[in-house]
């Protein structure tokens, strides 16, 4: 972003992620004066992480109008953030981020053989997953267990995900029947209970850096209890430490 004509001084900021940075300079633009954004990425997460703070920017700058210069070469395009949150509305723009870090983001695993095309489809054909996307997006670091009806709704998806047509509530329950029943093979059916609860921490540890993004100081807690453990053994780390997941869904 490129900002002419001003000589203050913004907020220090605690923000590990370049990402989420220019969300504070979108934001700082904004405050300042400024109407027409544009914002220059190659990268997903910036696109997701805007849409998914549009409607709480709207509220202070109601003459917001934010513009994405994304990609390069014949991949290269402008997106109309305005008009990409009017079709979504408001409760798919603020839930959109949630949803790309449960299908899979830089720090969240994949499910095997499920992109974001059929994720999408299956969100259409259980949008009442959008109300724990939408907790999810205002709770920042909310816990999960198994017996939560959030986690529950969460696993509910994931059945779908994996089997448009199924009631079963339980992915332990899909595995098996799928297993049985359809012959497919380990690598696509769903993730274990087990499995899929700490994927889910993960996303809940990675939401509350990315719907906190406004924040200078956001005050990250430490992964460890969020799907990672920590690893004092490691070396050639930055900062001296390292997380290792401890499961994976089926992923790629």
């Amino acid at each position: 972003m490129i900002t002419q004509g001003t000589n203050h001084s913004m907020q220090l900021c605690d923000h590990e992620e370049g990402d989420t940075r220019i969300l504070l300079h979108l934001q700082d633009a904004l405050d300042t004066g400024s109407t027409t954004c544009l914002v220059r990425t190659v990268d997903t997460d910036v696109v997701v992480i805007i849409i998914g703070k549009f409607h709480s920017l709207l509220i202070k700058h109601p003459a917001a109008d934010i513009w994405i210069a994304f990609g390069t070469g014949k991949n290269f395009s402008y997106m109309h953030i305005n008009a990409i949150c009017q079709a979504l509305a408001k409760e798919k723009s603020m839930s959109l981020p949630i949803f790309h870090y449960f299908t899979c983001c830089d720090t969240t695993s994949a499910f095997f053989g499920k992109g974001k095309k059929s994720a999408w489809e299956t969100w259409n054909a259980y949008p009442e997953v959008t109300e724990i996307f939408m907790y999810m997006s205002t709770h920042p670091h909310m816990s999960l267990t198994k017996e939560s009806q959030h986690f529950q709704n969460l696993e509910r998806f994931t059945v779908v995900l994996y089997d448009r047509a199924s009631s079963l509530e339980s992915v332990d329950e899909a595995r098996k029947e799928l297993s049985c029943q359809k012959n497919r093979t380990m690598e696509s059916i769903p993730p274990t209970q087990d499995a899929l609860l700490q994927h889910s921490k993960r996303v809940v540890y990675q939401a509350g850096i990315w719907t906190t993004s406004e924040l200078a100081q956001q005050h990250t807690p430490t992964p460890e209890g969020h799907g990672w453990t920590f690893d004092s053994q490691s070396h050639g780390v930055p900062y001296g430490v390292h997380y290792h997941c401890r499961q994976r869904p089926a992923v790629n």
